[in-house]
């Protein structure tokens, strides 16, 4: 049975796990703008001592994702990274996952500070792991005449399948706390190969207005012109000097 907590230490745990979904949505998307990252010293404090910069999109996004409801209720969280060509061709390469096991929980005493450093540690860690995985060499050379990448943030447990055949598990970390086991994993797709996805653009056969209409169908188009010829070389055409009307009978006795 789960320690029971004060109202004191159940917020406090909140408020760091809230912070530890922001952070570790920041740093997994952050890792894959393309781009090489140069955050300078800072005066002020940072949460969890980890300078790094927020999106405000990423934000927004991953604030929907548990809709601003105590987030250890929503767990598990997941980042999705996923690859679209130009062509319009889509494949997952990787899902990062923050998780929790309510059955295995750590409770000795006062455990704020340690938990927040814990944390804080896991996050550093995370950083290093986004680093080494194959989606974070394809960040860098995407651009807009080959391919982009992309993400998604969303509640529930990840979509292995979407990986491929032979998709590994990575565990980045995990760390005890009161009310269970938080833990982040990564699964990422080990074959590159994009098949062909039905795209976004109407295949669907148009039909006119007049499709049906015989006065206008083709084959009646074809079938007027025909007479239309006939008749011209009928007309154009001049009887020869010793040719036979056809309407005149020829009685010929041998």
């Amino acid at each position: 049975m789960a320690p029971k907590l004060s109202l004191q230490e159940r917020k406090d745990l909140d408020r760091f796990t809230k912070f530890l979904v922001l952070k570790s949505a920041q740093v997994i998307v952050d890792s894959r703008l393309g781009n090489k990252i140069f955050t300078p010293c800072k005066t002020t404090s940072e949460w969890f001592n980890l300078a790094v910069p927020d999106l405000p999109e990423v934000l927004a996004e991953a604030k929907k994702a548990y809709n601003e409801d105590c987030v250890l209720t929503k767990l598990p969280l997941c980042v999705e990274i996923s690859l679209r060509t130009v062509e319009g061709d889509q494949m997952v390469l990787e899902s990062w996952c923050l998780g929790i096991l309510p059955e295995l929980y750590e409770y000795s005493g006062p455990f704020t500070q340690s938990v927040y450093n814990r944390m804080g540690i896991l996050l550093k860690s995370l950083v290093s792991v986004t680093r080494v995985t194959p989606a974070y060499k394809l960040s860098r050379r995407q651009g807009p005449d080959s391919y982009i990448i992309l993400y998604r943030i969303y509640v529930g447990q990840p979509v292995l399948h979407a990986l491929g055949d032979g998709y590994k598990v990575v565990r980045v970390g995990q760390l005890c706390t009161p009310i269970g086991t938080l833990h982040l994993t990564v699964s990422y797709r080990t074959k590159m190969t994009i098949s062909p996805t039905t795209s976004g653009k109407d295949n669907s056969i148009m039909l006119k207005s007049d499709h049906f209409n015989t006065n206008v169908s083709p084959r009646h188009l074809r079938y007027k012109q025909g007479e239309e010829k006939t008749t011209s070389l009928n007309d154009g055409m001049k009887v020869g000097a010793f040719a036979v009307p056809m309407k005149q009978k020829l009685n010929l006795k041998i």
